[in-house]
């Protein structure tokens, strides 16, 4: 049988650091980013929705969606921001639910669901758990600083788009503290894989 984990956590948390020691561990992974990218690729419905919307000159030259300039637009107003995730919320949900069929069909023992948004787009009822990969706000204003080049605005107003720490973890059924080392943060999933059978 296959168990699903909900993989979640702020902007910059170390989610991805997270998700990649867990496929190291033998799970499957369904990375949300990537099924993100893919319902608003070249010539697809979903893209075809955004132009409706927002105009073709949110469009590269060739054709494909110009994901920082949209992005620059929806992360600095709420309801622009609401009107994309009208857009590719069903079209991201389809197609997990496609990837957790055929996962379920291959008998993998655990799943991963490796969401940014989970809990904001309600990913968390394909999951039979949510782990949620925490760091301070202060810390993760640095990260997306060094990692991103963004200035501390553009770090604040990306990371306040977003649901906050403490409620995300809220939600959570395992929390994984990451702000110390690195080893210390997989220490405490492997840890959480040995306590649920899944090593």
């Amino acid at each position: 049988m296959t168990y699903i984990l909900g993989l979640t956590g702020g902007i910059a948390s170390g989610k991805s650091t997270v998700s990649r020691f867990l496929r190291e561990k033998g799970a499957r992974i369904i990375d949300g980013d990537v099924v993100a990218r893919e319902v608003v690729q070249k010539n697809s419905v979903g893209l075809n929705e955004i132009v409706k919307i927002f105009g073709e000159n949110y469009l590269t030259s060739t054709g494909e969606l110009n994901r920082k300039k949209l992005g620059s637009l929806v992360f600095n107003n709420k309801n622009k921001l609401k009107q994309l995730t009208d857009i590719t919320g069903p079209l991201i949900h389809k197609q997990i639910e496609n990837l957790v069929a055929e996962a379920k069909k291959t008998n993998c023992r655990l799943l991963v669901l490796d969401i940014p948004l989970l809990f904001e787009g309600n990913y968390q009822k394909y999951c039979d758990s949510v782990m949620c990969v925490w760091i301070p706000k202060k810390l993760q204003i640095e990260r997306l600083m060094a990692r991103n080049g963004y200035t501390e605005k553009q770090a604040q107003q990306r990371i306040l788009s977003q649901m906050s720490n403490d409620e995300r973890c809220s939600l959570a059924d395992v929390l994984i503290d990451n702000s110390k080392q690195v080893e210390e943060t997989l220490e405490q999933v492997l840890k959480w894989l040995e306590t649920m059978d899944l090593v």
